[in-house]
């Protein structure tokens, strides 16, 4: 298994950051560059952690490998702000475990840390192969998708990152169709 671990400083009470990332869970793709569209979905019922107030959703990853992913929340304490997701569908075989854990602790009235570990295991050789690719694309994304939750949160809209990339997807032109 590989963890890798960042965090952030936010200036905005945690309560604030915490209605974002489990209050609005479903909606990650409205200001994560690494994200282009989530949506609500249906949970593993295995996994279902009821305090949580939305079990699962799916995210649009704009990764031609891995188009869409389904994560389901599996550990969830709103005394303590944490919550833990791991993708539920739309992994490949190779990958055992996707997990990512968020906690949100408050620094004072009006300033917060959030702090993001992600663990990942595979299995295999092609699991070997692809772990280091893997772990790269998370390290670069999980240091956006900090930076982009504290432009969100700060000023209420999405980051300059975000919304390029909104409008390189919107610009891209319609794929073939076959027929």
């Amino acid at each position: 298994m590989s963890a890798l671990s960042r965090h952030i400083v936010i200036d905005a009470p945690a309560d604030t950051v915490w209605e974002v990332i489990a209050g609005r869970f479903d909606r990650i793709g409205d200001w994560a560059a690494a994200i282009p569209a989530s949506a609500p979905a249906v949970a593993d019922p295995r996994l279902v952690n009821v305090a949580a107030p939305i079990a699962a959703r799916m995210c649009d990853t704009g990764i031609k490998a891995l188009p869409r992913v389904t994560e389901t929340i599996v550990g969830f304490d709103a005394t303590n702000r944490t919550l833990t997701y791991q993708a539920t569908a739309g992994v490949p075989a190779f990958i055992t475990t996707a997990r990512n854990t968020w906690t949100v602790t408050a620094l004072s009235d009006t300033r917060c840390r959030v702090d993001i570990t992600a663990e990942l295991t595979t299995r295999g050789m092609l699991g070997r192969l692809a772990r280091t690719v893997i772990l790269a694309r998370v390290l670069r994304d999980g240091r956006h998708l900090l930076d982009d939750l504290k432009h969100y949160v700060e000023t209420g809209t999405p980051s300059p990152r975000k919304l390029s990339r909104q409008h390189h997807v919107q610009r891209r032109p319609p794929a073939p169709t076959v027929g």
